[in-house]
């Protein structure tokens, strides 16, 4: 459950801190208290969108932390298939802040995650219920991701959507070679050619820049002959003159002559002879540089640019390299041999295709009878909230139809949908058509009571579920909300006297002038406290005596027996 709760710098709350306990629990307060960015700030921390306009004006970021305990083995599992675990205390702390630059940063017990785990994670703790919720039962694509998540379907869905990705995978690849071969021997010869035109060319990698290298030092080679040969004279044999290897080795012949007088002298000998050895092996180097000669250098040259008008040919034609140009050599001949091998690749898609639309088949069969059988006593359970929520003449089915048994989709080949018949008489339409404002947020209340345990949610954040009721329907809602919270903690921002006094916790969200801001607050009531609170929703601005007692007496018979028929 969210054992607390603390909010900074988000709008009109400067700082807030609240703790919840188990059971039922009611939020009030006047109209522009502060009740919507309560629950904007925990549907920011849940993964909403952030919006840098939540920031206070003057702040440089937000934060939003919520503290949980007491998880159920099941929301444990759940977070563990994101890796996420609790704390030793079984605890999980989840702290979100969202920067003024509109940048956020989400932390799961410490660790930084993305903000997708931590949206995922956040389904798993708290399941908000506002009038978004109504939008989503007016459409009837989502009725039946209700009848799954009631009928536990997650197993056999999971089984069915891993065949029948398998079988949509198939047939698109028969589509896609049967789309190929409406133009195979156009397509085929192409690539015939285009391979005979590459592998006749014999390329290699870096051929190009060795033939640019070899075509320069040609067209250098008296230029590079002369120098080469200067600096080898110069420094190793000179047939003119003394070379610098010859003149060094004269001084090493000197030096070493005066080494009996001159100690010295001796290590000045190693070391011009070591400068010797260097200049003859610099010479050496120098001298392999030169180019090899060739009978005919204009004939080899034309033999050069003649290659690479070739090489340049094809890079027009299949790349802007040489790689580029074998690369899309070794794709064509892939393609050839998935061209001539296409008839018995799609005669062995075909006969998988048929076995594994028997297997998609009869996992929808039973995905189908199942759906069904739960689909009944869904029904059921619903008409007999509605009913105690003063629907009591409403009939509510859940509609399972094929769509076709041999058209498949994602969710098998069902169409579900709601069906209701509001007042005696009349036949069953279609919900998304015919109910009314307080009917959707009764419907949705029961289906979120009948849903409770299958979703298994450690808490549910309820606002303003009385919308469009009043009087005694809504004591009896606020008495279902207090029923469900016997197995979920249950939070309802609420307008509703009737619902405030059924809960077992109560607080009221009020905003005060600080420093000549507005900020807001969030108080836990006390018994006094409650009954002011609750006789103001009843008298509005005017509070009387007899209105502090209509409301004590509001508590004293919150939990009063009510038919359940």
């Amino acid at each position: 459950m969210l054992a607390s709760l603390h909010i900074e710098n988000i709008a009109v709350i400067k700082k807030m801190d609240a703790d919840f306990s188990s059971g039922f629990t009611v939020l009030t307060g006047e109209t522009g208290a502060g009740k919507s960015i309560l629950i904007d700030s925990i549907a920011f921390l849940l993964g909403a969108k952030p919006q840098r306009e939540l920031i206070r004006t003057g702040e440089n970021k937000a934060l939003v932390s919520g503290f949980f305990t007491d998880l159920s083995k099941e929301t444990v599992d759940y977070l563990a298939t994101y890796d996420i675990e609790p704390e030793d205390d079984g605890s999980v702390t989840l702290v979100k802040t969202l920067s003024a630059e509109g940048k956020t940063t989400v932390k799961i017990n410490g660790r930084t995650v993305s903000a997708t785990v931590a949206r995922n994670c956040g389904m798993g703790l708290i399941n908000i219920h506002g009038q978004h919720d109504n939008q989503v039962l007016q459409n009837a694509a989502n009725h039946i991701t209700y009848l799954d998540r009631y009928a536990e379907n997650d197993e056999i869905l999971e089984a069915y959507g891993r065949e029948y990705r398998l079988y949509r995978d198939a047939e698109n690849e028969v589509r896609r070679l049967r789309e190929k071969d409406r133009d195979k021997e156009r397509l085929k010869e192409l690539l015939l050619y285009q391979i005979q035109d590459i592998e006749s060319a014999d390329l290699h990698e870096g051929e190009e820049e060795e033939l640019l290298n070899r075509k320069k030092l040609i067209q250098n080679a008296k230029q590079l002959s002369k120098h080469i040969l200067t600096a080898y004279r110069a420094l190793y044999k000179n047939s003119k003159g003394m070379s610098a290897s010859q003149l060094v080795e004269f001084a090493v012949d000197s030096t070493s002559q005066l080494s009996e007088l001159i100690p010295e002298s001796e290590a000045l000998s190693e070391r011009l002879s070591d400068i010797q050895s260097e200049l003859e092996e610099i010479a050496k180097q120098i001298s392999a540089f030169m180019p090899s000669s060739s009978d005919d250098p204009e004939k080899e040259l034309e033999e050069i640019g003649d290659r690479l008008d070739v090489i340049r040919k094809l890079k027009r034609k299949y790349g802007a390299n040489i790689t580029e140009v074998l690369d899309f050599l070794e794709k064509a001949k892939k393609s050839l041999t998935e061209i001539e091998e296409s008839d018995e690749r799609i005669e062995a898609l075909s006969n998988y295709i048929k076995t594994q639309h028997e297997t998609v088949r009869a996992i929808a069969e039973k995905l189908h009878q199942r759906r069904v059988e739960k689909g009944m006593a869904l029904s059921r359970k619903i008409c007999e909230v509605l009913q105690y929520l003063d629907m009591s003449k409403v009939l509510f089915s859940v509609s399972v139809t094929h769509k076709n048994n041999e058209s498949f989709t994602a969710s098998g080949y069902d169409t579900v949908e709601f069906y209701i018949a509001t007042n005696p008489g009349e036949p069953m339409k279609p919900l998304t058509k015919i109910a009314s404002g307080g009917e959707l947020s009764r419907i949705m209340l029961a289906i979120k009571c009948v849903l409770a345990d299958a979703e298994a949610v450690p808490s549910i954040i309820f606002d303003e579920v009385d919308t469009g009721v009043s009087g005694k329907t809504s004591q009896k809602i606020g008495l279902k909300l207090h029923e469900l919270s016997s197995s979920t903690q249950v939070i309802c921002i609420t307008h509703s006297a009737q619902i405030a006094a059924v809960a077992d916790h109560h607080f009221k969200i009020c905003k005060d002038e600080i420093d000549g801001r507005v900020e807001t607050k969030l108080n836990l009531l006390d018994r006094e406290g409650r009954v002011g609170e609750i006789a103001r929703i009843i008298g509005g601005v005017s509070i009387t005596e007899k209105t502090k007692e209509t409301a004590w007496e509001m508590l004293e018979n919150a939990h009063s027996p009510i038919s359940l028929t």
